[in-house]
């Protein structure tokens, strides 16, 4: 048995705290018992492709139609079209946590992997030239792909490591001297 899946959805700009309970886990095998901001709900799937979601332990229900995407942008509740991301509760770390760097300090240089994994791809070269949020690296951790992206507008100096190196958590990929030190 494994335990809940547990997502950031942002509907409208509004994020939310989800956590969904399937199979064994959940009441039915056909039914999920999703929270959302701690309020419980038994989502049933319809068959035209659709969920029906019911407040536990209510007879209300809601139809919700997801746009049929792998990675939903847009959903539709009783009708009204919504701009939606979903996030895994570990991505939205990750994000926050990348987010956190890129903005600390402003002259930040050093790009460091933000967990273990397996570099399996270098977007950049030693000397070249880098935007602020460009994608610099890429790193394979829990079978997951993420991007390692510039803090600084720069110029790639000291890049650490190569396609294929093991990393762990704090690891320093490379170094971005800043445009004005660049030359």
């Amino acid at each position: 048995m494994t335990g809940p899946s547990r997502f950031k959805v942002v509907v409208e700009g509004e994020e939310r705290d989800v956590e969904v309970l399937t199979g064994r886990d959940a009441a039915a095998d056909d039914v999920a018992l999703v929270t959302v901001n701690g309020e419980r709900f038994e989502v049933r799937a319809a068959p035209d492709d659709s969920v029906v979601v019911c407040p536990e332990g209510q007879a209300s229900q809601l139809r919700v139609t997801l746009d049929g995407q792998a990675a939903p942008a847009s959903v539709a509740i009783a009708g009204r079209g919504l701009n939606l991301s979903i996030k895994t509760a570990r991505e939205a770390a990750l994000e926050a946590a990348l987010a956190e760097r890129a903005g600390a300090g402003g002259g930040a240089s050093r790009l460091e992997a933000p967990m273990p994994g397996r570099v399996i791809k270098t977007l950049v070269a030693e000397g070249d030239r880098v935007a602020q949020g460009a994608p610099v690296i890429i790193i394979e951790a829990m079978k997951m792909e993420n991007e390692m992206y510039a803090p600084i507008d720069g110029t790639i100096r000291g890049l650490k490591v190569r396609e294929g190196d093991t990393v762990e958590s704090g690891a320093l990929l490379c170094e971005i001297a800043p445009l004005e030190d660049a030359s």
